[in-house]
C-alpha cells in the first residue's frame, strides 16, 4: 500500500475564536513551507483536521 498523505489535528478545545485562526494561520504557514498541500478540511467541535497530501 502506498502513502499518499496523513493528517495534522489542530485541538481547539477551550480556545477563542482569535487563538484559533492564529493557530490554523500558523499550521498553514508550517505546511507551506514543507511543501505539503492541504486537501480537505474538517472541523469539530474540539478539533481542526487538514487533511494532507505531498506536493510532487
Amino acid at each position: 500500500m502506498k502513502n499518499y498523505g496523513f493528517v495534522k489535528v489542530i485541538n481547539i478545545t477551550l480556545e477563542n475564536a482569535p487563538s484559533i485562526e492564529k493557530m490554523v494561520n500558523k499550521a498553514i504557514s508550517d505546511l507551506n513551507k514543507q511543501k505539503l498541500k492541504i486537501i480537505d478540511l474538517q472541523i469539530t467541535g474540539d478539533n481542526i483536521v487538514l487533511v494532507l497530501a505531498k506536493n510532487y
